[in-house]
């Protein structure tokens, strides 16, 4: 962008304003039933005790149901089971589930919810501290394998989870805002 500036031919230059920290992220840990995964903190909506879930009819081994959460039908699943393609082993009593906002934008399933093997805990990730590890077999639902603070994690792609978890639960795609219009 040109201006004129007392006769003269001036360039705009865009400045960007930082704190002069380096960038973090406030995550939390999320230890499941066999993995680590990393989530930012933005997407845990809270922690709940295991109930056994309302089984859904024809559902993979995986998905492990229903609960009723905030008067909603949020749908559990095992990500350990889900990546593995196994069947989910015996869910000890103390466990939990996190429920997840997800970033879909899913019309039927707004919330997941995943089951743990303890509480999360927070971490702040520095670029700088987090090192991409690789995933060799290619797992659904997994966006990238890391080593943060000398633990290997599991970062969640929530948007394909949203649709597997759908998908499972329905047994069609997800409906989406757009597809609502149309009705």
């Amino acid at each position: 962008m040109n201006r004129q500036v007392h006769g003269r031919k001036k360039t705009a230059r865009r400045v960007l304003r930082t704190s002069g920290l380096p960038p973090q992220l406030n995550c939390m840990a999320i230890p499941t039933d066999g993995e680590n995964l990393l989530l930012p903190t933005s997407v845990m909506e809270e922690v709940v005790d295991y109930g056994q879930p309302a089984a859904i009819e024809f559902a993979p081994p995986w998905l492990l149901g229903n609960i009723e959460w905030d008067n909603r039908q949020v749908p559990v699943f095992s990500f350990t089971a889900l990546i593995n393609g196994a069947d989910v082993e015996t869910i000890p009593p103390r466990s939990k589930i996190v429920i997840l906002k997800s970033l879909a934008n899913s019309g039927r399933v707004p919330y997941l919810g995943i089951v743990l093997d303890g509480l999360p805990h927070p971490l702040t990730v520095k670029s700088e501290d987090l090192v991409e590890t690789g995933d060799e077999k290619k797992s659904l639902g997994v966006f990238r394998r890391v080593t943060v603070a000398d633990e290997e994690a599991i970062v969640p792609d929530l948007d394909r989870l949203t649709h597997l978890v759908t998908h499972a639960a329905f047994g069609a795609l997800p409906i989406t805002s757009l597809d609502k219009e149309d009705d």
